[in-house]
Parts: structure tokens; C-alpha cells; sequence
């Protein structure tokens, strides 16, 4: 249905498809910011004043309360919980939740009915593939759709972009067929005050274009994918022209945020950039601070870092939702990796502050001797005039650096990315540097900084 809703609406000409796009920001309008929303809001805005205390009472209160209700009305958790010996009154506070067995997607996969609240209709139904492709659809019920649009909201406000100002999105939206190369390149959603800007035809050639229509528009935010916002702000120093407009921040979501995009956009816009993160599944969201830090949310869910020993400061994400009573998913490991603010003792629990997201569990690269590296932007440190850049391990000792330079590509940039590199890894893997003239995006336009060997077939 839905590729045939798009088919038609790609076959109909620019100004059709500019109400159409309308159209459906009122619809979203209104089911994302009426009603519950306001009141959602003004909670985001009061937590972000609680003490640590407060914030662990809150959370203690409403863990329990979740639970209690999976226990009576959820069967898949009725059932673990019998199995494990476990009552609500097991868990009273975020300590006790290591208690419950964590949950992957392949067993949410196969107990998805069973996950389901029998008694509750969803508010909307999210469907997420993540990196196998296999289809999850999870009930979402209102507060908890209505919360993360809150607190995406709350993190605009916070700095500095208020609600209904305009704004630029760059992300992954298809805004007319890929082969069409005639302007216009995006499509305004006056239900928002945002024009959705087309990642996909983006270049040299076509920046003229995107260049005027932002002046005109003149944006107060730029917000979407870092790795078309960072392009963006490369076709502007290869054409050695200035935006003549002056947003207050640049919002970047849904990829990995690399310390040399952030110092290209920054550059270019005069503006901090500001990365959240958030999940498919509405369990998570965290955004980052004035200092760069991430603070996750109290409100909408819990997130554990699993530590071990090798890796005292980073390690997978557990998160727990208190609040989708529709579909509640308990120590959900969601499949993406962060870096603490600083080393904990593995099981030492739930977390507040992150000091990095380093992307899915299988964006690493494993050394021979069978270390995990992950964030491997570092080896760029030092080279301007990166365009794009992607770290491929096509061997237990062999990785591929795809690089798309700015101009030519100079010998000592080559050897101060070899030499960074190791740093890392010393001499048990060999690096080859492989200059191209682009990188393919993943799925819904994203793009993919680091393939592991456990990553290369996952439509990559």
C-alpha cells in the first residue's frame, strides 16, 4: 500500500505534491501535538530541573508500575516471570532490574502477539527492519508517541530553536524519483513551517539550486541526517560561497555524528550542532548538552550499557520502556552501541549521561587478537578536506577505507590516515585507502560509517 501511495504521489507534478505534503503534516499535526502533548511537554521541561534524586524516585516509581502491569496483563512476561520465579514486588527500583532476562529482537520476532496488551489499541504501529531486514511491527500507545514528539520539541527549545520556527529537514525522504535532476529539490510542509529538503540530489551541479532556495527560505534549523547536512556544508566550501542565512542550531539525528562532520558544520553555519538520539522503538532518547554530553530522558524509558571487562566504558544498549503499556519491551537489546562518560563495573546498571553513540553492534572492527574498535573517525584526524568517508573490514586482518576527498587526495593525508590508524591496531591489520567518487547509502537514505565483518551483508 505504501508503494503504491508513493508511486502516485511521485507521478504527480511539484505543486500537487506540495499539499499533498501539507496535507499530511496537518494530519501528523494533529495526532503528534494535541491533546496529552502539551501537558507531555511541560513535564520534558520540568525534568530537566530534577535533582538526581527526584529523577531516581521517578523512575523507581514507574518501573515498578510497569512491571506490575506486564505481570498482569502481558502473556510473554506472565510466563518469563513464572519461570524466573519473579513477582512485580521483585522489582522496586532500578537496581532490581538485572533480575529480568534481557530481551532480543529475534525472541520479540517470535513473540510478538504475546508481547501484545490484549486490551489496548495502538496509537500508531511502528515498523522497524534494523540491520537483518526482518520487518518488527510494535504497537505504540499515545503517551508514550506523544512523549517522544514532546521530547524532541524539548531539545529544539533547549537550544534555541522554539517550536514553529522554520526549519530545514535534510534527511531520507524521497521527494521525487531519484533520476529526475530538475529543481524543484524539496517540498514545504506549512503544517510545520519546514521544507523537506531531497538528500538524494544533492551535488555540485545542483547546489545552485538548494543554495538559493535556503537563503530565501532562511532557516532558524537545520535538522536531519549529519551525513547530508556535512555534504551541505561541503558544496559550500567547494564553491567557496557563505549561507546568507544564520540558523540558531543544527539538529542531527538517526547516524552516527563524527567529530569532523560536527567542525565542517559548524564552520560553515556559525552555529553548534546538537545530535539526539532516539530509537524506533520509543525506549530511548537522549540529547546532547551545551559540553557535548548526551542526557538520556528520564521520563520515557531506562537505558543500560552493558560493560565488560575488556570494555569497561562502552558496550551495548539495554532499554526499557515506562511507558508503552501497549507493547512494553523490558531490557530490550536494541542493537546500537554507546560510550559511558566514564568506566563502570559491568551490571552496575542504568545510566544518565553517554558520552558517545557509536552506532549498531556490528559497526566495529575486530582485530585479530580480537579487540573491538568502535568510532574509528579518529583515524581522520589531522586530513581536511574529507568529503565522505567509510571503513570497511573485508578480512580478520584487512580493512578498506572508501574516501571521497574534496580535491586530490594528497600522499600525506594517506599516510597520517595510516598512521592514526596504527595507533589503534599497531601492525595486526593492513589498511588500504581506496579514493572513489562516491559511497551508497544504506536503507531510507542512511549512511554507514564503519562496516564490520559481521555488517558487510546487511544491504550495505
Amino acid at each position: 500500500m505504501a508503494s503504491n501511495a508513493e508511486a502516485i504521489y511521485l507521478a504527480l507534478p511539484a505543486w500537487l505534491q506540495n499539499l499533498l505534503v501539507t496535507g499530511m503534516g496537518y494530519r501528523l499535526f494533529r495526532k503528534r501535538y494535541t491533546g496529552l502533548y502539551h501537558h507531555l511537554l511541560q513535564q520534558a521541561r520540568d525534568a530537566r530541573e530534577w535533582t538526581p534524586a527526584q529523577r531516581e524516585t521517578w523512575q523507581n516509581q514507574q518501573l515498578h508500575r510497569m512491571v506490575r502491569h506486564c505481570r498482569n496483563a502481558i502473556p510473554y512476561y506472565q510466563r518469563l516471570f513464572a519461570e524466573h520465579g519473579l513477582h512485580e514486588n521483585d522489582i522496586t527500583a532500578l537496581s532490581d532490574l538485572h533480575k529480568i532476562p534481557a530481551l532480543d529482537k529475534q525472541t520479540v520476532r517470535e513473540n510478538a502477539e504475546e508481547l501484545r496488551h490484549a486490551g489496548e489499541k495502538p496509537w500508531i504501529v511502528q515498523h522497524t527492519s534494523g540491520s537483518t531486514g526482518t520487518p518488527l511491527a510494535l504497537g505504540v500507545n499515545e503517551h508514550t508517541y506523544k512523549l517522544a514528539m514532546a521530547l524532541v520539541v524539548d531539545h529544539e527549545e533547549s537550544h534555541g530553536v522554539p517550536f514553529g520556527a522554520r526549519r530545514a529537514t535534510f534527511a531520507g525522504r524521497m521527494v521525487q524519483p531519484p533520476d529526475n535532476m530538475s529543481p524543484p529539490f524539496a517540498r514545504y510542509n506549512r503544517a510545520e513551517n519546514q521544507r523537506l529538503y531531497s538528500a538524494y540530489h544533492l551535488n555540485d551541479q545542483t547546489f545552485d539550486w538548494y543554495r538559493r532556495d535556503l537563503d530565501r527560505f532562511q532557516p532558524r534549523e537545520l535538522i536531519g541526517y549529519p551525513s547530508a547536512i556535512s555534504e551541505l556544508a561541503s558544496c559550500y566550501l567547494r564553491s567557496a560561497t557563505e549561507p546568507k542565512f544564520q540558523p540558531k542550531a543544527i539538529v542531527t539525528n538517526s547516524e552516527t555524528l563524527l567529530d569532523w562532520q560536527r567542525e565542517k558544520m559548524e564552520s560553515v553555519f556559525n552555529c553548534p550542532v546538537f545530535d539526539y538520539y532516539g530509537t524506533a522503538e520509543y525506549l530511548v532518547f537522549a540529547g546532547q548538552d551545551q559540553s557535548g554530553l548526551y542526557r538520556t530522558n528520564p521520563l520515557l524509558g531506562i537505558a543500560e550499557v552493558c560493560t565488560s571487562e575488556q570494555h569497561a566504558d562502552s558496550g551495548p544498549i539495554l532499554a526499557t520502556t515506562l511507558t508503552n503499556t501497549c507493547m512494553p519491551l523490558l531490557r530490550y537489546r536494541i542493537g546500537d552501541t554507546a560510550t559511558l562518560e566514564s568506566p563502570r563495573a559491568p551490571g552496575s546498571g542504568p545510566v544518565s549521561i553517554l558520552k558517545a553513540i557509536n552506532g549498531r553492534e556490528d559497526d566495529y572492527i575486530q582485530t585479530p587478537d580480537g579487540r573491538r574498535l568502535g568510532r574509528m573517525d579518529h583515524i581522520f584526524k589531522g586530513v581536511r578536506g574529507i568529503r565522505e568517508a567509510q571503513i570497511i573490514q573485508t578480512a580478520p586482518d584487512r580493512c578498506t577505507v572508501k574516501l571521497v576527498p574534496e580535491g586530490l587526495l594528497e600522499p600525506s593525508d594517506s599516510d597520517t590516515i595510516r598512521a592514526n590508524f596504527r595507533k589503534r591496531v599497531a601492525d595486526a591489520m593492513v589498511l588500504t585507502i581506496e579514493p572513489v567518487e562516491s559511497i551508497p547509502r544504506g536503507r531510507n537514505g542512511k549512511f554507514k560509517n564503519v562496516i564490520g565483518m559481521d555488517g558487510i551483508d546487511h544491504g550495505y
